[in-house]
């Protein structure tokens, strides 16, 4: 690999939802703050320190008074509020975008099935198909009780659009993470990544994987049968 080759690389990526490409009209955001968000995102979610506008300018080729005016407008029409986050002991200002996330699956769930086309909501339409991916959102909203908070959906969101997990691998994420009463999307999140170190790719090589442990953990296999190890306490 050449040093060029090497420079690229080293510069990371920048992630961002299909969702938001192709429907940030539908909720108010025009193409200038679109590449605002895009150009301060990186490697961040939904949360995002206030960037440097004399940086941000060289960057966008925008006026610093153009780059405020951007971030006025994204406040007043309700897509980002100023927020702050502690970091090291020191409390950062920074922008939110959980609103834009919330605008996007409200989006999604007024036009499920009816005037927005399939083909908007589907990154990837030879695997997933619009009717599977709501009804990943939905399950996971039915099984915790609740509704799904901004950086939930973003993190779905990024499940499927990036990871390019299945919805069905996800829905059995699901249930794995319901059996064990944790309702949190971290600890589903451990379960598709371990999943996925095993070379786990379908859903019936899973379902296989966790018949087969539940077998060998009613039958004991897998638990520690010698005698009781006494815990010593240090401190007494």
């Amino acid at each position: 690999m050449d040093r060029y080759s090497s420079q690229l690389l080293a510069k990371g990526e920048t992630y961002v939802s299909n969702l938001l490409l192709d429907n940030f009209i539908k909720i108010g955001m025009d193409a200038d703050e679109l590449l605002l968000y895009l150009l301060i995102k990186q490697n961040n979610n939904v949360i995002i320190p206030m960037p440097d506008a004399e940086k941000l300018g060289k960057k966008s080729g925008f006026s610093q008074q153009k780059i405020f005016e951007l971030f006025h407008q994204l406040i007043e029409k309700k897509l980002v509020k100023i927020s702050s986050f502690n970091e090291h002991g020191h409390q950062i200002d920074a922008y939110d975008f959980g609103l834009m996330y919330e605008k996007l699956f409200q989006l999604v769930k007024e036009n499920s099935g009816t005037s927005v086309a399939e083909k908007d909501f589907k990154p990837n339409s030879s695997s997933q198909d619009f009717s599977k991916r709501q009804a990943v959102f939905d399950s996971i909203e039915k099984e915790f009780g609740r509704s799904l908070s901004s950086i939930e959906v973003e993190m779905i969101s990024q499940w499927l659009d990036i990871d390019h997990y299945e919805p069905e691998i996800i829905n059995l994420a699901l249930k794995e993470t319901v059996l064990n009463q944790v309702y949190n999307l971290k600890y589903m999140d451990r379960i598709l990544v371990n999943w996925q170190k095993k070379n786990l790719k379908s859903p019936e090589q899973i379902e296989k994987y966790t018949q087969s442990r539940s077998g060998r953990e009613e039958k004991g296999i897998d638990k520690y049968n010698g005698p009781d190890i006494p815990f010593i306490h240090l401190d007494e």
